[in-house]
């Protein structure tokens, strides 16, 4: 029940976008300005499409499971796709550079670094995260994170980052190895300001795998995805002068630091300084990419 509910209001909310899309689409005569305010909204749509979500959606009507009432225009695949090949058209027309549309909306497409797989978080390894680096209290608690003990919570946390990426709000990945096939950490653009277009990287690797580079390399493709598919101008990350660990890979890939904000985290009875590093587009395109 509680799945229907959601696959709802998301139908809901994507087909407002849908139908205010085409409305400015048809329009006799277009605004450029408000064709360009409104592409945010239009890749969010897009990103929805390209999500598990859609397919979930999509089944589950198919099943029968939703309102016979309920619209859904944007479950229809020939729908989604010739609108958002028309709003190409309209963009190439009103002479709109796809940068001038500020960051996009692409959801968390699948990335292959070689050893790992960075991949959008999916129920059925919600086992696997448990097992690896959910209920570890060390892993967690070196980003901030709680611990989860059960299926259920891990699902939920699932759930979360799963409708955080379809909004736009994140961008998330759960890390893959594929040698083993063990889901083992996440790493995720968990800050996104589209007005500003940055993002801030987390990530965390599982203890049994720390210490191969898998960060690093996990890291790096994340970068790249920011600068390249969602098109941020600056990436940041941050960390506390004691996670030594992370530090040296933030060094690795290529980061400056900003500056440090003192005693901005209270743990342990103490106070630590939060560490502030960046990357600028600019940065990113004249050296060597990460």
């Amino acid at each position: 029940m509680r799945q229907a509910e959601e696959a709802i209001k998301r139908i809901c909310e994507m087909e407002a976008i849908f139908d205010q899309a085409q409305k400015l689409m048809e329009a006799p005569e277009k605004n450029k300005e408000e064709y360009l305010e409104y592409q945010g909204e239009i890749e969010k749509l897009a990103g929805y499409y390209e999500s598990p979500k859609w397919k979930e959606d999509l089944a589950l009507d198919e099943e029968g499971a939703l309102p016979q009432d309920l619209k859904r225009g944007v479950l229809s695949e020939d729908g989604i796709y010739d609108l958002l090949d028309r709003n190409k058209e309209i963009l190439e027309e009103l002479k709109i550079d796809r940068t001038e549309t500020g960051i996009s909306f692409c959801g968390a497409e699948t990335i292959d670094t070689g050893r790992l797989l960075l991949r959008a978080f999916r129920h059925e390894d919600a086992e696997s995260m448990l097992r690896n680096w959910l209920s570890d209290e060390e892993v967690q608690s070196m980003y901030g994170e709680p611990v989860y003990t059960s299926l259920a919570q891990a699902k939920e946390l699932i759930d979360r980052y799963i409708r955080q990426t379809s909004e736009g709000s994140a961008f998330r990945w759960e890390v893959i190895e594929k040698d083993s096939g063990e889901c083992i950490g996440q790493a995720s653009f968990f800050l996104v300001d589209k007005n500003n277009h940055f993002g801030e990287i987390e990530y965390c690797i599982a203890r049994a795998f720390q210490g191969k580079g898998f960060a690093t390399e996990a890291t790096r493709a994340v970068i790249a995805y920011g600068f390249e598919k969602i098109g941020f101008h600056k990436v940041q990350i941050c960390c506390r002068p004691s996670n030594r660990s992370s530090k040296r890979v933030i060094e690795k890939c290529g980061f400056t630091h900003e500056g440090t904000l003192r005693d901005y985290f209270f743990r342990n009875g103490g106070y630590e300084d939060r560490m502030f590093f960046s990357i600028l587009k600019s940065e990113y395109n004249k050296h060597d990419k990460p």
